[in-house]
């Protein structure tokens, strides 16, 4: 303590001053439509015929009132600029690196900032079709859009990429429509014979009122996608975590992905997220696994 001061005293120390932000009305109106309806809408000013995303209640050019002009756009749109992430900060929503971008969505007038995945961060460019990717479990904040990732072809990987080749964001998929056949043929190459697949009068007595797929064969078309596509030909599967959120159909159409997210030094091994969703974007199962790349082959 000084008291060098007549009038004042100075005590060295912190304080903390914790805060919030409020949305606001328009901002709820914002996020109450990511939120419960899946939907991200901005304001419109007809007078110079501009959409605003984040919504704001005035125009910014003409200052008119545009609070209740709201207009639906796209999930999909365009990447405008970029930055890496690659410093660690408590309130990150994401573990760096991370590509954080400037979207302007189709439709929009003005960009938005959001999180990219599914691109290796030397790929990144400004120029690329994204989409939205919402998330599973609401948090009422902007992370309702859990991301955006490449809404077009994904990149084509053909060969198995080692270990050096391989960055974190980089993923790849499989998608294929669960028939009658499939389930028949599974059942013969497991031995899983359970009425609930294969018996339609004894599935209608279970919650799920018909027949379903077994639960490991869709979980068996991430194989595809470890052992063709990412890291590819070559790769050795040490681990795989499955946790099973909604059953499969006849006649649904599964997509497996698996996205790099760690690479482990050490051992020279990656950690890649694993999910299956169906054709209404539904997410059947998620898990990881753990992988080892092929190695290159010797140069002739």
């Amino acid at each position: 303590m000084s008291t060098d001061n007549q009038d004042s005293f100075i005590v060295e120390g912190k304080l903390a001053l914790p805060y919030q932000y409020f949305a606001g009305e328009t901002g709820s109106s914002f996020l109450i439509s990511i939120r419960d309806e899946k939907k991200i809408k901005g304001l419109k000013c007809e007078k110079c015929d501009k959409v605003f995303v984040p919504p704001r209640s005035t125009c910014e050019r003409c200052f008119s009132d545009i609070s209740k002009n709201w207009v639906e756009l796209k999930n999909s749109g365009t990447v405008t600029g970029f930055t890496v992430i690659r410093y660690e900060e408590p309130y990150q929503p994401v573990k760096p690196p991370y590509i954080l971008a400037q979207i302007k969505l189709d439709g929009s007038d003005t960009p938005i900032t959001h999180i990219i995945k599914g691109v290796p961060l030397s790929k990144m460019e400004v120029g690329l079709k994204v989409k939205a990717v919402f998330a599973k479990k609401s948090t009422s904040t902007i992370m309702d859009i859990d991301h955006f990732r490449p809404g077009g072809s994904k990149p084509k990987i053909e060969l198995g990429y080692s270990y050096d080749e391989l960055e974190v964001g980089m993923s790849a998929s499989f998608t294929k429509t669960i028939s009658e056949t499939d389930v028949y043929l599974f059942a013969g190459i497991s031995g899983d014979f359970n009425p609930m697949h294969m018996n339609e009068e004894f599935a209608k007595m279970t919650p799920f009122g018909t027949r379903i797929a077994h639960g490991a064969l869709p979980q068996s078309l991430i194989a595809p996608v470890l052992g063709m596509k990412l890291p590819g030909l070559g790769t050795v599967a040490l681990e795989i975590t499955v946790r099973f959120k909604a059953p499969t159909y006849f006649g649904d159409t599964i997509t497996a992905t698996g996205e790099i997210i760690e690479k482990l030094e050490k051992k020279r091994w990656v950690r890649m997220s694993l999910n299956w969703t169906n054709q209404k974007d539904e997410l059947v199962a998620e898990g990881f696994a753990l992988v080892i790349p092929p190695t290159p082959l010797p140069e002739k």
